[in-house]
Parts: structure tokens; C-alpha cells; sequence
């Protein structure tokens, strides 16, 4: 009788805990899978697995692209990301919804495009790439960046409100078109714009074929 009453007190608990896994499971994604050429792979929770389109994309997600591969995802406010071969890209932060929303991004290696979506549009609220030798600002933009003729860092706003580049060093913002910085972990360089020729090379590191 004591061990039957035992159980039913510890009944909740047990409930909850086992309850638990499946409400993380059912999250609603971050993003999804929306193209995909070559391979690319997703690792959660030293669990990796390999993405198709349609596959759904989740904070702290790390993303990987292969050889010769382009991966585009969606996020929950419709900004898009497009990485190139052999990138490595993290999920670190991401919210959407009610009115508020937050986005952090890491670039471990690689290039990307990134086309800012609802979050940009929100009041006070902030969509950042991170990398190794600069973080971006992201705000009403298409940006590009990656590395490029021997740059580790180079970042090019192609359209949109402004971009900031930014790191211990310094800051630099780029507000027109077709303008761009560069950095190897110094102070950014001034902003300045990229010809045709410089342009295309960038965009076609993260270009499908």
C-alpha cells in the first residue's frame, strides 16, 4: 500500500519528465531546407544527419556543406541564407514572433549570402553573423561575405539599408550599394565600392548551377 501510494505522488513527475524530450522534438523549426545542390549535413547534439529540402533546420543546429555544394535555407521570418561549398554555419540564436525577434549566426569557414527577413524590419531588434575576424550587422540588406582573393574576411552589401562590419579593432558601415570591406582581423577597411569583375566572383561562390 506505501509503495502504491509512492507511485501516485510520483506519478507527475514522471509524466513530466518523460513528457519532456517529446515537447523538444516538436519545437517549431527555425528554418527549413528550401534548396540544396551537392551534400550538406546538420549536426545536434553530437548527432549528425544528412539534409534534403524540406528537412526542418533548429537553434544550435551546425550546418556543413560539402564539396562543390550551394545549401539555401528559410528562416521563420523569411530571411534567406545561401552557403557555399565547404562552409560550416551554426544556428547560435534565433527568435521570431509576437513582434520581437533576435537572430545570431556563426560562420565557422565558407561563404555565404544572407537576405534579411522580418526580424530586420522589427524595431530595435538585431540580425548578426559572426566570424572569426569580424561580426556583421544586418539590417534591410542582401549582404554577401566570405573569403576572396587571399582575404580571409571580404563582406559586400548588395543591395538594402546598411550593413556594419565590426570588430575590436573597429567599425566601418556600408550604406550604398555594391559597396564593400574586408578584413584579416584588423580594423575593417573603409567602405568602398567593388567593380563588376569582384562582384561576380563573390556571387558565384554561393551561386546554384
Amino acid at each position: 500500500m506505501r509503495r502504491l501510494f509512492l507511485l501516485l505522488l510520483a506519478a507527475p513527475f514522471l509524466l513530466a519528465v518523460a513528457a519532456a524530450p517529446a515537447a523538444a522534438q516538436i519545437a517549431p523549426p527555425a528554418g527549413t531546407v528550401t534548396r540544396l545542390q551537392g551534400t550538406a549535413t546538420a549536426v545536434r547534439s553530437a548527432m549528425p544527419r544528412v539534409l534534403t529540402v524540406g528537412d526542418p533546420i533548429q537553434i544550435g543546429d551546425v550546418l556543413s556543406t560539402g564539396t562543390e555544394a550551394v545549401l539555401e535555407i528559410k528562416m521563420s521570418d523569411d530571411s534567406l541564407f545561401a552557403l557555399g561549398a565547404e562552409t560550416a554555419f551554426i544556428v547560435t540564436d534565433y527568435t521570431f514572433g509576437q513582434g520581437t525577434g533576435g537572430a545570431t549566426f556563426r560562420v565557422i569557414k565558407g561563404a555565404f549570402l544572407a537576405t534579411s527577413g522580418k526580424i530586420a524590419q522589427l524595431a530595435g531588434n538585431t540580425m548578426t553573423v559572426q566570424t572569426d575576424v569580424a561580426t556583421i550587422g544586418i539590417r534591410g540588406t542582401t549582404v554577401w561575405g566570405g573569403p576572396l582573393d587571399g582575404v580571409p574576411m571580404q563582406v559586400i552589401m548588395l543591395e538594402g539599408r546598411a550593413v556594419t562590419v565590426e570588430n575590436l579593432q573597429g567599425r566601418v558601415e556600408l550604406t550604398t550599394p555594391n559597396a564593400g570591406t574586408w578584413t584579416d582581423g584588423g580594423a575593417p577597411s573603409p567602405s568602398a565600392p567593388w567593380e563588376a569583375a569582384k562582384i561576380a566572383r563573390a556571387v558565384a561562390t554561393v551561386t546554384f548551377r
